[in-house]
């Protein structure tokens, strides 16, 4: 299972598309976008799965 250090990581999606990979500590992670992505949007990792790490917009994510 991949790290789960990974979670409040966040990077900025370098297109529109909803599926892709980033590269962090110098390995290559798929990710999946949860909710509408667009190009130059801020994400930032919320869970990890076994197949991607699953990322949301960082602004509709809640501060408790």
């Amino acid at each position: 299972m991949l790290d789960e250090r990974l979670v409040g990581l966040t990077f900025t999606l370098q297109d529109a598309k909803s599926t892709g990979a980033v590269n962090f500590f110098g390995i290559l992670y798929h990710y999946r976008v949860e909710g509408p992505a667009s190009a130059g949007l801020l994400v930032m990792v919320t869970a990890v799965t076994p197949l991607a790490l699953i990322v949301t917009a960082h602004h509709n994510i809640l501060a408790y």
